[in-house]
């Protein structure tokens, strides 16, 4: 199997620019693909801005010419048309493509049919159709939630208001990965192609639980901070957001509720029992490690108040 060496990467958000930074530190050409033309910050000769049309087919073909990979990173209103995006690389003659699918629960069993997973899950099944009829190769990612999110954003713990809702007790696992370090996965996995062929691929950088965020932003936050703890049944708050969801559209913050009920209740295996690390070259990070992380990153000037958190999560993945 030949190397993969020409990789088009699609949005360049927070995540996307951790991608194309470990893109380019493995050796890979790497063209970003943009809706408007611009100049990409980093100054390399290894990377070059393509404009494109994603309405036309045409265009994103002529674009991905000569690309041996795409890495998608758009964000959630560009999901569904990926669709178009696999085509025109099927079209191109792209071998393998990575979709933006790196959220907390896509890939875990039997959390399919959760409402927030449809667009992923949709888009998952038309890659593997495509890859059963030796069209295209695929790789998928199993990640968990973002590091940076767990520490900075109010989602386990909420500085802002020294709130946290507390589910079980806080004591089922699941596992974490920074961006840098996704950043890696993808580069590891594009650089060992054949081994990570039409599969998914699972890493972490470390297994929490939130009674282990809790105790650190406890201690990080001073002895004047008194926490309000509020103690929830993951299973009933998940069967109540649910239902919800069957009254009226999911919006960010429905969707945030029903992840942490889903991600925190144990129910999904949100903690990945089989790794990949080794094989994409992530590093494990020891609980001191991780201390040492979250010490600098749990601070007021670091972390996304509530009213800013859409703004920062669209951030996240970057509108193409």
């Amino acid at each position: 199997m030949e190397h993969i060496r020409n990789v088009a990467l699609l949005g360049k958000g927070w995540l996307g620019s951790a991608i194309l930074e470990q893109l380019v530190n493995t050796g890979f050409q790497v063209t970003v693909l943009s809706r408007t033309a611009r100049s990409v910050d980093e100054a390399s000769s290894s990377i070059k801005t393509v404009q494109v049309d994603y309405s036309s087919i045409d265009s994103l073909v002529a674009a991905l010419q000569g690309q041996d990979a795409v890495v998608s990173t758009i964000g959630t209103s560009g999901i569904s048309a990926q669709k178009t995006v696999i085509d025109a690389s099927i079209q191109a003659g792209v071998r393998r493509f990575i979709p933006s699918d790196f959220g907390a629960l896509t890939t875990r069993p039997g959390a399919q049919s959760l409402p927030l997973n449809a667009l992923w899950i949709d888009i998952q099944n038309y890659l593997k159709e495509k890859a059963l009829n030796g069209q295209i190769e695929y790789t998928l990612f199993a990640v968990g939630p973002f590091l940076e999110f767990v520490m900075s954003m109010p989602f386990l713990t909420d500085l802002q208001t020294q709130t946290a809702p507390v589910y079980d007790n806080g004591v089922h696992t699941f596992s974490s990965t920074s961006v840098s370090s996704v950043g890696k996965a993808v580069a590891g996995a594009l650089k060992n192609a054949a081994a990570t062929k039409n599969r998914l691929v699972s890493v972490h950088d470390i297994i929490l639980t939130q009674n282990k965020v809790l105790n650190l932003a406890k201690k990080y936050s001073g002895s004047h901070v008194k926490w309000i703890e509020d103690p929830l049944d993951a299973a009933a708050e998940l069967e109540t957001i649910l239902e919800n969801t069957k009254q009226s559209d999911l919006d960010l913050f429905k969707t945030l509720a029903l992840l942490k009920a889903a991600l925190l209740g144990g129910k999904y295996e949100a903690e990945f029992r089989t790794l990949d690390n080794d094989l994409v070259g992530v590093r494990l990070l020891s609980d001191d490690e991780f201390e040492k992380i979250f010490a600098t990153a749990f601070q007021p000037g670091h972390m996304v108040a509530q009213e800013d958190l859409q703004a920062n999560v669209k951030g996240i993945q970057g509108e193409a």
